[in-house]
């Protein structure tokens, strides 16, 4: 056969993929049993306010506003376990098998249901924020291409620290964060116009 014809067996995309992706998908749409209960009493003017503080697991508590607020969200901020391996963390944040083959599907797998649900609960101009570090930018950039397809804005740098805690000898630390924004198509920040005075 032809050096042509080897790629015509079948249809090919650029994306990211990793074991269990499908399952992953289904989990995501599977309904939740759980039930939202207010807490009148620590609560600040519950008669009076529309704010809403919510305690329980994230994947759990987006699936429950996917009732009442879906398209309703103008902001929301995630910041995912980075897999350092921290031990003494509110969340597991190691999600990376050091001798997986498929390293990093357990953590794609854990953002990419959230990231699912978050983005149908984003208004016309809402916008979502993620932080993350130097390490798994590029894996979270891909996973947001393609939960938010055409919806990157950009992402600032956060400066985490003053000073190097590089102890290899390489004299290369990295004392900074990333904050990535994808917003929906009526979303802007507010700013100030160019002064070309």
């Amino acid at each position: 056969a032809a050096l042509g014809d080897a790629a015509d067996t079948g249809p090919e995309r650029y994306g990211l993929s990793w074991k269990g992706k499908a399952e992953c998908i289904r989990l995501a749409q599977r309904p939740s049993s759980a039930t939202l209960l207010p807490d009148r009493e620590a609560s600040v003017d519950w008669d009076t306010t529309e704010n809403l503080v919510i305690e329980g697991d994230n994947l759990e508590v987006l699936k429950l506003l996917q009732r009442g607020y879906a398209g309703k969200v103008k902001l929301i901020y995630i910041d995912p376990p980075y897999n350092t391996g921290n031990k003494d963390w509110v969340y597991n944040d190691h999600y990376v098998g050091a001798n997986d083959r498929w390293r990093h599907s357990q953590w794609l797998e854990f953002l990419y249901r959230r990231l699912l649900l978050a983005r149908d609960l984003l208004s016309s101009d809402g916008v979502l924020l993620v932080s993350i570090n130097d390490e798994n930018r590029a894996r979270l950039e891909m996973l947001l291409d393609e939960v938010m397809p055409g919806r990157r804005v950009g992402s600032f740098v956060w400066k985490t620290r003053s000073g190097s805690n590089d102890e290899s000898g390489a004299r290369f630390s990295v004392d900074h964060e990333y904050v990535l924004v994808y917003a929906n198509g009526n979303f802007s920040f507010r700013g100030e116009l160019k002064d070309f005075s």
